[in-house]
């Protein structure tokens, strides 16, 4: 009996060895994984399993990344898990990726660096996006000169909300250091923009925004910006319907700006209460070296007032106050400014209504300056005696520095000339200019009529194109660096020059004016572009001279 039941006992523990999972003592255990060691105590739920590790960076609050759905770094790790653990991360992994939560849901900083952007110094992406937000087309021509320094879109028609737009991309624009916007019908709000602009831009110093239509309205904002604005050295402001309320910002601008040397006020609306202030304001002003109140209404007081500040200013070198209407009075007053005046060197008066004697009240002050090298008195009902009478003055003055003296369409007569040969002798280098006539630095009187025409710089352009046998366009082509169908200003003048096309500075602009039709600083030779019409026009001029160049062989046969 008793070996019956050691028998009944040995078969029952060798069923339990051969049970799965069964060890010796007859206790279920989990079997361990390859290459491990012996089993573990069992674990909580939250603490973690002993066979993941976990990976944990300095600084970051979050140190294990390992199941975090979509995460870039769990694929990183360098574990040794079991099948079920790759299993659940990768299911993870792809939920996280489905459910469109990308790295870009944890803010760590490896993920950050993934992603960099860099600054758009010249905020082209800014512009793109603000012209999508205000609704306005983006100008090409502006996104393709961003880069440059001097940008120049004139005639664009941009308003005031394209404006707006340009304004928002050249706040952090760092590129620009010369913006023309010349006559785009900016209107006082556009004007407003820029000026908010100007505020934050430290880098554009030459600003043209003339025949703007800015008004009186658009004047302040622009006026309290050049208060504080420590950039711009050139401001051009002319034909922008300026009135006295624009003149009183304008005032306070000239009074407080120490920065900028250049100022265009030319063809607005300044009248006499505009004189009386700005006259203050630029006798203030210890900066500006060039201004221009030229085709305004300075009349009676306010070209008094004006003189006076000429007077008592003490940096200003050129000033143009032509087709004003500063008559006889204005004329004594700048004669009065003059003989206290020690910087001023070119003056223009031409076209105030100043008669004989008005001319002789300002000689006055020629017999005491030695400042002045240039004057310009044309167009003045002054007559031969009033040219005679300042010409007078000069001659009294033994220390008189006037080089050139401009008295355009005023006819004069044998006294003025017999007096101009003995001032020559002072004055060997000065250039008188009279009606039709101009007295040379020789001492002779050439006769404007007889002076030889110059040459007409498309001629000498179509010439050298067909000494080297290429086509006009084929010229274009070689200047234009970005082929981009249209060469610009600066791309021309370069060509010209590496061409050696014998081209004078003023030749060259008068060729680039005849060939950019429309003012926006590029020339179009693609299809029938601007290149096209100028050549046209070149033809019908030459054809024009050449039937007038016959009628009059006729006429003398």
């Amino acid at each position: 009996m008793a070996d019956v039941e050691k028998e009944n006992l040995k078969n029952l523990e060798e069923k339990q060895k051969s049970r799965p999972g069964t060890g010796s003592q007859g206790k279920v255990s989990k079997p361990p994984s390859a290459g491990s060691g012996p089993a573990s105590r069992p674990h909580s739920r939250t603490s973690p399993a002993p066979s993941r590790k976990s990976v944990s960076r300095n600084g970051s609050a979050r140190s294990s990344a390992k199941g975090r759905p979509g995460s870039k770094i769990s694929n990183m790790s360098g574990d040794v898990s079991d099948q079920s653990d790759n299993e659940d991360t990768q299911s993870k992994t792809t939920m996280g990726e489905g459910d469109g939560e990308g790295s870009d849901g944890y803010d760590t900083d490896l993920e950050i660096e993934d992603k960099r952007i860099e600054y758009d110094s010249t905020g082209r992406t800014t512009y793109k996006e603000a012209c999508k937000q205000i609704g306005v087309v983006p100008v090409s021509y502006f996104l393709r000169h961003m880069q440059d320094s001097e940008l120049v879109m004139m005639h664009h028609g941009l308003g005031p909300l394209g404006a707006k737009a340009i304004a928002t991309s050249l706040v952090t624009n760092t590129t620009i250091l010369k913006l023309n916007l010349r006559d785009n019908w900016l209107e006082a709000q556009g004007g407003k923009y820029i000026a908010e602009m100007l505020v934050e831009n430290c880098y554009i110093h030459d600003l043209d925004l003339s025949y703007n239509k800015i008004g009186n309205e658009g004047s302040e904002p622009i006026a309290e910006m050049l208060q504080d604005n420590s950039t711009l050295e050139r401001v051009v402001l002319s034909g922008n319907g300026f009135g006295d309320k624009a003149a009183e910002a304008m005032a306070e601008a000239i009074m407080s700006n120490q920065k900028m040397e250049e100022m265009d006020l030319s063809h607005n609306e300044f009248g006499e209460v505009s004189g009386e202030l700005l006259g203050p304001a630029i006798a203030e002003n210890s900066q500006m070296k060039v201004l221009d109140l030229s085709w305004n209404h300075l009349r009676r007081k306010g070209a008094l007032a004006v003189a006076e500040g000429i007077r008592d200013n003490i940096t200003i070198t050129h000033l143009d106050l032509s087709w004003n209407g500063f008559g006889d009075d204005g004329a004594q007053a700048i004669g009065e400014a003059l003989k206290s005046n020690k910087t001023l060197e070119v003056l223009d008066m031409s076209n105030n209504r100043i008669s004989t004697e008005g001319a002789v009240l300002l000689a006055k002050g020629l017999i005491e300056n030695d400042a002045l090298r240039v004057l310009k008195m044309g167009k003045n009902p002054m007559q031969s005696a009033g040219c005679y009478g300042v010409l007078k003055g000069i001659s009294q003055n033994p220390n008189s520095a006037v080089q050139e003296l401009d008295f355009s369409d005023i006819l004069v007569n044998d006294d003025f000339d017999e007096l101009l040969k003995q001032v020559k002798e002072m004055l060997p280098a000065l250039l008188t200019k009279t009606a039709e006539r101009v007295h040379g630095r020789g001492g002779a009187a050439k006769d404007f009529k007889k002076a030889k025409p110059r040459a007409d710089p498309m001629t000498k352009l179509k010439q050298y194109v067909e000494k080297n046998n290429l086509r006009l366009v084929d010229l274009f082509n070689q200047f234009d660096k970005d082929k981009s169908m249209s060469v610009t200003r600066e791309e021309f003048a370069q060509g010209v020059e590496a061409t050696g096309i014998d081209l004078t500075p003023d030749e060259l602009k008068r060729l680039l004016d005849t060939l950019d039709k429309d003012g926006d600083g590029e020339i179009e030779y693609g299809g029938v572009g601007e290149l096209v019409f100028g050549a046209q026009a070149h033809q019908e001029q030459e054809r024009k001279m050449a039937k007038k160049k016959m009628k009059q062989q006729k006429s003398q046969a």
